[in-house]
């Protein structure tokens, strides 16, 4: 019953707003705040593993962390797990070992313009979704781990709208001088990506 009458109750909307069009209701910002996410990618055959990721906002003095784990796609997109927008972040913590590499990197990373970052993923963008064209806001803030410590940082609600607004450098470390041990781990990345890894090679520049 309650949807019959939600339904009826947006059918009487449309039909008073007739003469101006009736159109699909834009998002309140609470919807947009809900609605906000961080997330990590990685260049599709080259998996990482997420050890840390903290987050800080100085300004609300909060801080937060989310253990992805396993991260094995894809660059570029949209990510398929976030950790919660809590504030408006200003420095990232990441710690990840390359499958591909044998290798761990940490990067420490202070936005230098957050808010306006986060101003800009309020401003909607058009992108295609079940056969037809819709408006949103850049819900996404994504940071994508590439071969060689690069990271990038994008803005999206789609791949087909990201916009690029950071791109930084990661350090190497020694993953087992910190007690780290992926071996089993990489045994069942190159079961995946193996033949690919011996046949194309790492690939560290183009990202």
């Amino acid at each position: 019953m309650g949807n019959i009458m939600t339904t009826n109750r947006a059918f009487s909307l449309c039909m008073l707003l007739l003469l101006g069009g009736c159109s699909e209701p834009t998002e309140s910002d609470d919807s947009w705040k809900e609605n906000r996410g961080i997330g990590v990618v990685a260049p599709e055959h080259y998996d990482v593993w997420v050890d840390k990721f903290f987050i800080e906002s100085f300004s609300e003095d909060i801080g937060w962390r989310r253990p992805f784990g396993i991260v094995s796609c894809c660059w570029k997109h949209p990510p398929f797990s976030r950790a919660q927008w809590q504030a408006t972040p200003e420095l990232f913590l990441i710690r990840w070992f390359s499958f591909a590499e044998q290798q761990a990197y940490e990067a420490v990373i202070k936005l230098e313009n957050p808010a306006e970052i986060s101003e800009k993923m309020k401003e909607s963008a058009p992108f295609e979704r079940y056969g037809e064209m819709v408006d949103r806001p850049r819900y996404n803030l994504v940071l994508g781990l590439a071969p060689g410590g690069t990271v990038v940082m994008w803005i999206m609600n789609s791949e087909e709208n990201a916009i690029e607004v950071g791109r930084y450098q990661a350090r190497r470390y020694d993953h087992k001088e910190e007690g780290e041990d992926y071996t089993r781990r990489t045994e069942t990345y190159l079961e995946r990506q193996g033949d690919y890894l011996r046949q194309q090679g790492i690939q560290y520049d183009g990202w």
